[in-house]
């Protein structure tokens, strides 16, 4: 299915070029540009970062087949909505099927994206904090990564399809192709990007329209499991994550925040 997804070399060597033409900007004068440019910049560098991380976590996949089996008697054991169910709702309708493979797809980076544009632009005073929490919660999947756990579409003698693969819609490919990558399901980014979305926009944003926003951490939980990408459990550890990463950044924060007494006189 296309979609941009760069590989971290090439998000370096964009962020070298846009670190040069941030330069060449402060050089100019242009300074509104220029600080601009050094946010695409930084951005960029990020995502390298992300990249090159990921190809580290993604080596151990000892245990993940196991981890999923564990995952999913659990999910039995508490009674939680059976995702092969929901899939089995979904499959009948091809159409249906194909508009859940491409919001797994679309619905996941391009999000991000356009969250830190709109923050740039219209909230830049909660700006370094929208990216601090996007940085604290990728950093804290990459570290759960490390516990590998297969998705339910690659876990043996469950029932569940691989309906992206079948519509030609995949963007990881058949078995054995990316494959390590693939059984690291546990948490999940796509719920995880999509709920901190929410939450940066609803805390952000005064407008009354801007709870609609929640339609979209509701619908990728939905499509994740239905698409038999992510486990709820997979999610649920996500959301988890970001409520300790709102923690942490709030921890940071608020001592900056907080009013230095002005010093007294000896009388």
């Amino acid at each position: 299915m296309p979609h941009i997804n760069p590989t971290w070399q090439l998000a370096v060597a964009t962020a070298g070029l846009l670190l040069l033409l941030t330069l060449v900007l402060r050089w100019r004068g242009w300074t509104r540009s220029a600080v601009a440019a050094r946010e695409v910049t930084v951005v960029s560098a990020l995502y390298a970062a992300w990249q090159l991380i990921g190809t580290m976590t993604h080596r151990n996949v000892d245990g993940a087949i196991s981890n999923a089996l564990t995952v999913w008697h659990a999910e039995q054991a508490l009674h939680l909505p059976s995702e092969l169910a929901l899939q089995q709702a979904m499959t009948p309708h091809p159409w249906l099927v194909q508009a859940a493979n491409a919001y797994y797809v679309y619905g996941h980076f391009n999000p991000v994206v356009l969250l830190l544009a709109w923050v740039w632009w219209r909230h830049r005073a909660a700006y370094a904090r929208t990216r601090l929490l996007l940085c604290l919660l990728t950093a804290a999947a990459f570290v759960v990564h490390f516990v590998p756990v297969a998705p339910p579409r690659l876990t043996p003698g469950v029932g569940f399809r691989d309906v992206a693969l079948e519509y030609g819609q995949s963007v990881y490919g058949s078995f054995g192709a990316g494959i390590p990558g693939q059984l690291l399901a546990m948490p999940s980014l796509h719920v995880g990007w999509s709920v901190l979305l929410a939450y940066v926009v609803v805390t952000t944003s005064r407008s009354r329209w801007r709870w609609l926003v929640l339609v979209h951490p509701v619908a990728m939980a939905v499509d994740v499991a239905a698409t038999a990408n992510h486990w709820w459990a997979d999610g649920f550890v996500s959301c988890v994550l970001l409520v300790l990463c709102v923690g942490v950044e709030r921890s940071l924060r608020v001592p900056a925040l907080e009013p230095v007494a002005a010093p007294t006189l000896a009388t």
